[in-house]
């Protein structure tokens, strides 16, 4: 058991391989907290955030609205001297090449049905027996026939 073991969880070294493990992520940091949005940095030649107001018929009672440019999904609403944050995302920051998955190929063309690979229905008990008398009644005449031609050969 002792041989399958070959990690030091204490300093961090595959004890067999002499590997380093990869050093924890360092958290990124952000702006101090209440600082003023005027010192957000540019996205791309936009602001950091877009205002807008949620009716423009009775502005006196219209709430603002931030919105995020660098965080999409990130909106901050307010009225009068209340407020509230909201996010719903996916934990992207923006980018100006965003990916967009390839468009799935054309559908297919069905298959051509032709009389080879269309359905018909079963024939009954009835029908089945009738065609088998048909063709052994031609095997019998050709029986016949063949037998006629021989005849007719030995006669000559």
């Amino acid at each position: 058991f002792s041989s399958l073991c070959c990690f030091d969880l204490s300093s961090g070294i595959n004890a067999e391989y002499g590997r380093e493990e990869p050093d924890e992520p360092q958290p990124e940091s952000g702006p101090p907290l209440l600082s003023p949005i005027s010192e957000d940095g540019d996205v791309d030649s936009m602001p950091a955030w877009s205002a807008a107001l949620t009716s423009n018929l009775v502005p006196q009672y219209a709430a603002a609205i931030l919105r995020s440019n660098l965080w999409p999904g990130a909106y901050t609403f307010g009225l009068e001297k209340k407020f509230e944050n909201l996010y719903v995302g996916w934990g992207h920051k923006y980018t100006a090449e965003s990916y967009s998955p390839p468009a799935p190929p054309n559908t297919q063309e069905e298959y051509p049905s032709g009389v080879e690979v269309t359905e018909v229905p079963d024939p009954t008990v009835d029908e089945e027996r009738a065609l088998q008398a048909v063709q052994q009644e031609q095997l019998d005449r050709e029986a016949e026939e063949a037998e006629m031609e021989e005849d007719d050969d030995d006669d000559d």
